[in-house]
């Protein structure tokens, strides 16, 4: 099963006049990365929540916001006013200096959590069950977000899997036309510096043959189509955290396509070896943003 790296979950809840919106976003991450945004009142709550969001969410940057109301009352926020004076005074020496204003100090002093405080929406046991509740529906909705993503991904990646595979089909009947031309190619180079009764012709097919198997790409495209097969099975795999996997199959099948290109030796054959590199590249884009 693909998972997306991105996301988002909403969900809200209804408790008593006050209404609590959960929203959940999820961004790409080699890590699990919780950036938790609350009121304050939900302080002591917080280590709670980052566990049943490491415990319900795979890996990613997961943004947080519990919101409390609409905008809230003016009536819910009391501000510490003995503090506001404390700190503006400790901050007014650095005004010449910092070429800053009255406003600039007074804006700055008054982002500080301790400063102004919430006083409304304490919360019980009973009441933070039910937020809890809450976050688990918007974790849900996230989860089903990425798995939405993941399908349309996995869709993705298989189609220029399967485009890949198609052109090592199509390599076949090149083949043939490449050996004959390389033949040609190498005939007429020789006949412009030898003279053409001097070429021992026994020796010159000998040395054809020993090119011929240095440039041989059968064991290339076996070993690409079998890694092709193998990503095509983890897209269907139930593990939902095949990113990885699947970035080092795609790293084999970028090693096969470049050696594929370096024995080309035929201008139609490589202009297939291109094709191929353009759809391993986007393949390589889409799964960097797949867990």
């Amino acid at each position: 099963m693909i998972l997306s790296m991105t996301g988002y979950g909403r969900s809200q809840v209804l408790l008593g006049d006050v209404y609590f919106t959960v929203e959940l976003k999820a961004l790409n991450s080699k890590t699990t990365d919780i950036r938790c945004k609350m009121p304050a009142n939900f302080a002591d709550r917080e280590m709670p929540i980052r566990k049943l969001i490491t415990d319900e969410i795979v890996r990613g940057r997961i943004e947080f916001n519990i919101f409390v109301g609409d905008e809230g009352s003016a009536d819910d926020y009391t501000i510490n006013t003995d503090l506001l004076q404390r700190y503006f005074n400790q901050l007014k020496p650095l005004q010449g200096k910092m070429n800053i204003s009255d406003a600039d100090i007074f804006t700055a002093v008054m982002r500080i959590p301790s400063v102004t405080q919430t006083t409304a929406h304490v919360l019980s046991d009973e009441d933070f069950e039910q937020v809890e509740n809450t976050i688990r529906e918007a974790i849900a909705a996230l989860n089903s977000f990425r798995q939405t993503e993941g399908n349309q991904l996995a869709s993705d990646l298989r189609s220029r899997v399967v485009g890949i595979q198609d052109r090592v089909v199509a390599i076949a009947p090149l083949e043939e036309n490449r050996i004959v031309r390389i033949k040609e190619r190498m005939r007429k180079n020789l006949d412009d510096f030898i003279q053409t009764e001097r070429i021992d012709e026994n020796r010159f097919e000998q040395e054809i043959i020993y090119y011929l198997e240095r440039i041989d790409i059968t064991e290339e495209k076996v070993r690409l189509t079998q890694h092709c097969t193998y990503f095509l099975e983890q897209l269907d795999s139930k593990d939902t955290q095949v990113g990885k996997i699947l970035a080092f199959i795609a790293q084999e099948m970028g090693r096969e396509i470049n050696t594929l290109g370096a024995k080309a030796q035929d201008p139609e054959l490589q202009q297939v070896v291109v094709q191929m590199k353009d759809e391993l590249e986007k393949i390589k884009e889409q799964l960097a943003n797949i867990l």
